[in-house]
């Protein structure tokens, strides 16, 4: 591990100078990201390599990125990286173009046994390893945050609207299924294919975050920082699963060079307030964006949610606005 530090170095120097002490979407040399959790502090203990820690310090999070190609292969990668003692699965798929793999490991560590989700990424952005952990009587608790850190990261500028590789993989693994989809817009229909694993992957991220958000409900000063992240992960997740829908608009009854922003404004808008209301009955009460457009249905969450992407598809700006008084957007 030390030899990797030593490579590593001139890469992660310069990349901690952008760094704070508190958690946010944090920005790296060469262009990757990651979306750490609320509270969540940065270790400063070794300027070579970005760490986090949780408020009562039981889980961490760690980044290390190496130049692209300094791996010839992913399984060599993993091997030079695995903790020491590890034992678990790995898991590998193809992602953002390259080749990536999740890994599930338990190891011995400083002061007892811990247990934790690792991310290889090679030839898409730099060679990244991120890795999240708990101590291991605290994995089954802490892993919707671990997986939420994992699913944060984003190799590069051309990804930034893209789900994580946690999702990805999610939607890999899951029913490869396309299922038809035609509504109504207007006097026309609007037809496209959407996949089936893709919409349940985008749900059970969003299950997942709504898990991390509900740890911060008792503390106001940090609830509403949380709730942003949690809508701009579902954001990043849900917006290129609808360029099917915006491909059936564009190529149909809204083209993409209708003039006025705020006649699209108004058509979205109009469209969307035709839906009927609906939600889920799991946990985040939330029906992802994807899903309330194949549904016709919604609540004011998730059909603001799609009003902003297909309005940004048209170059449009939006904002959301939050109530949690009035349990409203």
């Amino acid at each position: 591990m030390n030899e990797m530090k030593k490579n590593l170095l001139p890469l992660i120097v310069f990349i901690t100078a952008s760094l704070s002490l508190t958690a946010f979407e944090v920005t790296f040399t060469g262009g990757a990201r990651m979306d750490i959790p609320e509270a969540w502090e940065l270790d400063e203990s070794d300027p070579s390599v970005p760490s986090w820690y949780s408020p009562d310090r039981r889980s961490a999070a760690e980044l290390m990125l190496w130049a692209p190609g300094t791996w010839d292969t992913l399984d060599s990668f993993i091997e030079s990286a695995r903790p020491q003692g590890a034992e678990g699965d790995v898991f590998v798929f193809q992602c953002w173009g390259g080749e990536a793999a999740l890994a599930t490991w338990t190891f011995p560590g400083s002061g007892g046994s811990f247990r934790g989700w690792f991310l290889f990424v090679v030839r898409s952005g730099p060679d990244v390893r991120v890795s999240a952990i708990a101590a291991e009587e605290d994995f089954s608790e802490r892993q919707p945050f671990l997986l939420s850190v994992l699913d944060s990261y984003i190799p590069g500028e051309n990804w930034r609207l893209t789900p994580g590789a946690v999702s990805t993989f999610l939607e890999i693994t899951g029913e490869p299924e396309k299922e038809a989809v035609g509504v109504p817009f207007e006097d026309t229909y609007l037809s496209w294919e959407q996949s089936s694993a893709g919409n349940q992957a985008s749900q059970d991220v969003i299950e997942r975050e709504a898990l991390v958000l509900s740890a911060y409900a008792s503390v106001p000063d940090l609830f509403y920082p949380a709730w942003e992240r949690y809508y701009r992960l579902i954001y990043r997740d849900s917006y290129s699963r609808l360029e099917p829908l915006v491909e059936a608009l564009q190529s149909g009854p809204l083209p993409l060079n209708t003039s006025d922003p705020r006649v699209v404004s108004e058509k979205l808008l109009s469209w969307l307030q035709g839906f009927s209301y609906g939600s889920t009955d799991r946990f985040s009460d939330l029906l992802s964006p994807s899903a309330a457009c194949s549904s016709q249905s919604g609540d004011c969450d998730s059909l603001s949610l799609v009003l902003l992407i297909l309005m940004d598809h048209y170059g449009v700006d939006g904002l959301l606005l939050l109530s949690q008084q009035a349990h409203h957007a």
